[in-house]
């Protein structure tokens, strides 16, 4: 993520600007992340709080978000006083104030076939399911890579897992992580019963350009996994070889 002079690195969360250079936490980065995807612009603490703790997640939020902010000061080394990058608006939020260049994606840089594999979710709080969700993502990112790697680029899962349960919409996650398309997809468990969605968006247009639904019951998790990442990845591929020249 670029913004003039000043870079944050999503794969080893080094936030880089001059002879800058610093190794961030993980709310510290991920406020940074937000500021510098609005730099100059205010930041308000609801979407801070939006980004850092999803809904459902009871923190003492004021003291928390002040405690992340102060942690970000301290790694880059600025004054709450005179910041040099991350200025308090009263009342309202922060903002990222370093010395912009320029803030230019250039529409070349997204390759059309790389490709960013999302944490799947569910929509219960079973903590199987949850664990089942991740086991399927490694499993889709392990097989596209082994088989499919001369065919699309794939987004590293220490990049792509960022975005879990992010509230950025797929076009900025797109901007982000350079990628033309955005692989999600979801679980749900009835009694014996597994059923898989998965859709495939184009970043750019935000638009559904593939979707399947995949059901299993009484089947091992293992078998399942293998067997639903195997079929999500050969039509994503398909439909991608097909669909770009």
């Amino acid at each position: 993520m670029r913004a003039g002079i000043y870079e944050l690195d999503l794969r080893t969360r080094e936030f880089r600007g001059g002879s800058i250079r610093v190794r961030l936490q993980d709310q510290p980065f991920t406020v940074l992340s937000l500021l510098l995807e609005q730099p100059g612009d205010v930041v308000t603490r609801d979407e801070l709080r939006l980004r850092l703790w999803p809904e459902g997640t009871f923190v003492d939020f004021e003291h928390s978000l002040n405690a992340a902010i102060k942690r970000l000061r301290a790694a880059l080394g600025d004054d709450a006083a005179r910041p040099t990058f991350v200025e308090t608006v009263p009342r309202r939020g922060y903002r990222f104030i370093g010395a912009i260049e320029d803030h230019v994606i250039d529409p070349d840089a997204v390759a059309p076939r790389r490709l960013v594999v999302l944490p799947f979710t569910s929509f219960s709080d079973d903590s199987s399911l949850a664990y089942f969700n991740d086991g399927l993502t490694e499993e889709l990112m392990t097989q596209l890579v082994a088989q499919y790697r001369r065919e699309l680029q794939i987004v590293a899962g220490s990049s792509s897992g960022f975005f879990s349960h992010s509230v950025q919409r797929i076009r900025d996650i797109g901007e982000t992580l350079r990628a033309g398309y955005l692989l999600e997809g979801s679980a749900r468990r009835d009694g014996a019963r597994v059923r898989i969605t998965a859709r495939l968006v184009e970043a750019a247009t935000e638009a559904h350009v593939w979707s399947d639904t995949y059901d299993h019951v009484g089947a091992e998790t293992l078998t399942v996994q293998a067997d639903v990442a195997d079929r999500v990845a050969r039509a994503i591929v398909r439909e991608l070889t097909v669909s770009q020249p």
